[in-house]
């Protein structure tokens, strides 16, 4: 019946169905993964979610929207943008989940395996990573407005930069721990905004 509450938290099942798929991908997560992962039985994840495929869109729009809305957070609470890039970069160094370095990037997992092979997820994926682009490009350009940039490389090719930096970090941290990380972060800030 439209408009009936639903018997389950959908956020909740969400992230629990996107720790399915970050672990194992996309084609190794099986429903019944799913299923135990989640809480729920077959029918209600269908009624819910639709199948396999349609959860997986859902999961990665919802991950990718909480990712964005944190961003955007983190640049809102700082004058400085490099400031906010530096803790968004930070972060990843310095996961709040230490099994966050063992699994890698939940986009960069997902590109990588469906490039090639499934042009629709793919699509979808790299559709999220521009997402991410787009917003560091229009910060570096609000910040290149205010003279907060004394580097000479423009706004549109540092948002790409920072969006391989951001790619990179998150295969790296899969090698190394913390403080290397951090160090390879504030290296890569320095070497972005140095002003050369």
């Amino acid at each position: 019946m439209p408009g009936r509450n639903r018997l389950f938290d959908e956020e909740k099942a969400l992230a629990q169905a996107a720790e399915v798929f970050w672990i194992k991908g996309y084609e190794a997560a099986s429903t019944e993964d799913l299923l135990a992962a989640m809480d729920m039985n077959k029918g209600s994840l269908y009624n819910a979610f639709g199948n396999k495929r349609e959860l997986f869109v859902k999961v990665f729009d919802w991950f990718a929207q909480r990712f964005i809305r944190n961003m955007k957070e983190v640049f809102a609470k700082h004058a400085n943008t490099i400031d906010a890039i530096r803790e968004i970069f930070l972060h990843v160094a310095y996961a709040d989940d230490p099994m966050e370095h063992t699994k890698g990037c939940f986009y960069v997992n997902i590109l990588g395996e469906t490039t090639g092979m499934d042009p629709d997820l793919e699509k979808v994926a790299k559709e999220k990573l521009i997402e991410i682009e787009k917003l560091f490009y229009k910060e570096l350009t609000k910040a290149w407005k205010a003279g907060q940039l004394t580097s000479s490389i423009q706004p549109a090719l540092l948002a790409k930069h920072l969006l391989n930096l951001w790619n990179g970090i998150n295969i790296t941290r899969r090698l190394y721990g913390e403080k290397e990380l951090g160090k390879l972060v504030e290296l890569n800030l320095q070497l972005c905004f140095s002003g050369k």
